[in-house]
């Protein structure tokens, strides 16, 4: 078996629960600081990203189970390399009935078909949204593969001092074959 196809093979998917948070939370601050690099302050990204102490609690509660939101994450080795989460719309107008709220994988996996695979677990086949930052080239071609294509919509957002555009991609459902 070639390298890559026993990389693509060597991670599995499950789904997420309150006592992932604190490695869901190792890997969001990770990811962001491979990801976001070139957009963000290197002072911002040195820390964590979503508050204080508090945070894990907030992903604990992400993370508990209530029928309307679903957690994946990505093993490799029994340690977590990826994540991702979708829920209802949130977005007033809802092009779309699901939306996916977050999605990262490390670099290590980039290319592995991690990220594919725990997308496809939150999200299935099903129409949805993601707000993808509009200077993010690398996500917005995966999320492209994946069928989101821009919307038009666009929003601000305020990260480590710094206005930074986001914009609305959407899934439309799968045209029958």
């Amino acid at each position: 078996m070639a390298d890559s196809e026993e990389a693509a093979q060597a991670f599995e998917i499950a789904d997420a629960t309150p006592a992932d948070a604190e490695a869901v939370l190792a890997v969001k601050d990770q990811a962001w600081r491979e990801a976001y690099a070139h957009l963000l302050p290197a002072e911002y990204l040195a820390g964590p990203m979503d508050g204080g102490p508090e945070r894990t609690e907030r992903w604990r509660g992400y993370l508990t189970p209530d029928g309307a939101r679903r957690f994946a994450l990505v093993r490799r080795g029994g340690r977590v390399v990826g994540f991702a989460g979708a829920g209802p719309a949130l977005d007033e107008d809802r092009p779309a009935p699901l939306q996916l709220y977050t999605a990262y994988v490390l670099a290590e996996m980039y290319g592995t078909g991690a990220a594919r695979a725990v997308v496809e677990r939150v999200l299935g086949e099903q129409p949805a949204l993601l707000w993808v930052f509009e200077d993010n080239p690398r996500a917005r071609a995966f999320y492209a593969k994946l069928g989101f294509v821009p919307d038009g919509a666009r929003q601000p957002g305020e990260f480590g001092g710094l206005f930074l555009s986001e914009i609305r991609m959407v899934r439309e459902p799968a045209s029958p074959q």
